[in-house]
C-alpha cells in the first residue's frame, strides 16, 4: 500500500525520517523517528492531482486509535438511524 519515495538516515545509518506515497497517490507521508507525522491527502481526477489537505500529528497510534472510536460512533448512530 505504501511507497518509500525516501528514507532519511543520520551519521551512524540510522533511519530518522521517511518520505512515504500511497500506491493510489492520493496520500503522501512524511514520519520522523520521534512519531512527529505529516500527512497530505489529493484529490485525483485524470488531469492531475491536487493538494486538499494537510494535518499533522505528534503521535499517530492515537490519532488513529481516536478515528476508530470515532468511526464505531457513526456507525452506531446511521444503523441504528437506518434501522428507524
Amino acid at each position: 500500500m505504501w511507497i518509500i519515495k525516501t528514507q532519511h538516515k543520520s551519521g551512524d545509518g540510522t533511519t530518522v525520517a521517511l518520505e512515504l506515497e500511497s500506491e493510489d497517490g492520493q496520500f503522501d507521508v512524511n514520519v520522523r523517528w520521534d512519531g512527529y507525522t505529516e500527512v497530505h491527502i489529493y484529490s485525483l481526477t485524470e488531469e492531475n492531482r491536487e493538494l486538499q489537505d494537510t494535518f499533522h500529528t505528534c503521535d499517530l497510534n492515537e490519532l488513529i486509535e481516536r478515528l476508530r472510536s470515532l468511526n464505531q460512533v457513526c456507525d452506531v448512530f446511521f444503523n441504528q438511524s437506518e434501522a428507524k
